[in-house]
């Protein structure tokens, strides 16, 4: 039997509105505050997430060597050093060395004394490291010998951050632009050639060509002697891959900035060191390489007028101390090509 609400009484009726709409509006309640709850704890998960990524990267900041973190805090523009005329030697007291061709810098095995045009430089001993700093300008090259025994060499557009003595369980360097290095053997401390995009390049003791210049797409490592292993920590807010290659001699290693993505090559790498003795040598590359390469070095640009043949390659040699006229005549001559140079905007015209 179902009670009939038509025949109950106005305060009966009226009782049960009320106890009605109080149970209606206590659900109401319970489920904002239930949304409340749920709000909060998102919240809390967030800025619990964010807490997390903050200290991650601390994490990673306290992770950078001290010499990446002086490069990073010690940026040098490319106009104050590209576009001199001169190699410059910045010591650890920030006072500048000019540096004569053809001269080596010559470290003794302390670290504090410096041979270079002839002379001898004293650096105060320091029981913090001190790092200094080799600019090497457009149309110039540079050699060192680093405390350890290490042999470098720099071309043009480069620049080479390192301490003066290796003190600690390992040896780094940062460069910025192509460097050869002939690193001495000590299997206790291995040698590290660091570079901007998390990029890095270990070996006990070898000949190894890198190219790191900023403005280029890829970064390449070129193996001639020895073994190296190259690693690059790739970009990214939750990516922590490190990418990795071990190389053996005849074997380049080419990391895509863009792509984040590493490839290995076999090929003859002799002609990648030539310009350590005062030449560039080119083995069947495309006129594209070719000019890319003397573009960097003398500082020029140059403009196609017309369609080449991008399969056609090209084999020779530039004496690097040869002017831009003899470089112009060599190319016409190896091409077919007319090629125009503009003194005054240093651009080369392909007819």
């Amino acid at each position: 039997m179902y009670p009939n609400f038509k025949i109950l009484p106005k305060e009966d009726k009226a009782d049960l509105k009320a106890r009605i709409a109080e149970s209606i509006a206590f659900e109401k309640q319970r489920t904002r505050r239930k949304r409340l709850r749920t709000l909060s704890w998102s919240v809390a998960a967030v800025l619990f997430i964010g807490l997390g990524i903050t200290i991650l990267f601390r994490q990673e900041e306290k992770e950078i060597s001290p010499i990446e973190q002086f490069a990073k805090n010690n940026t040098t523009e490319g106009s104050s050093f590209e576009k001199s005329d001169e190699v410059k030697l910045v010591l650890s007291n920030q006072e500048s060395v000019t540096v004569n061709d053809s001269t080596t810098i010559a470290y003794d095995a302390s670290g504090n004394k410096i041979n270079v045009n002839n002379k001898q430089i004293k650096q105060t001993k320091s029981v913090d490291a001190q790092y200094n700093t080799v600019l090497v300008p457009y149309g110039k090259r540079a050699q060192l010998s680093l405390a350890d025994g290490t042999l470098v060499w720099l071309n043009s557009g480069s620049k080479l951050i390192y301490p003066t003595t290796f003190n600690k369980e390992t040896r780094e360097v940062f460069l910025e632009g192509e460097g050869i290095f002939d690193v001495a053997h000590n299997a206790a401390k291995p040698f590290f050639v660091k570079a901007a995009n998390n990029y890095s390049v270990r070996v006990l003791g070898t000949l190894f060509n890198v190219s790191c210049y900023s403005a280029d797409a890829k970064v390449s490592t070129a193996l001639l002697r020895g073994k190296v292993q190259v690693a690059y920590a790739k970009k990214g807010f939750f990516n922590t891959d490190t990418l990795q290659a071990v190389l053996k001699p005849g074997m380049i290693a080419s990391l895509d900035k863009k792509q984040q993505i590493i490839k290995t090559t076999v090929q003859n790498v002799e002609p990648l060191f030539s310009w350590r003795k005062g030449y560039y040598e080119f083995s069947e590359q495309r006129l594209s390489l070719v000019l890319e390469k003397l573009t960097r070095y003398y500082n020029v640009t140059f403009v196609m007028n017309r369609k080449a043949n991008q399969k056609e390659t090209y084999s020779g040699a530039f004496t690097l101390n040869d002017d831009l006229d003899k470089v112009v005549k060599t190319l016409e001559a190896t091409t077919g090509f007319e090629f125009v140079y503009n003194a005054q905007t240093r651009a080369i015209t392909i007819n």
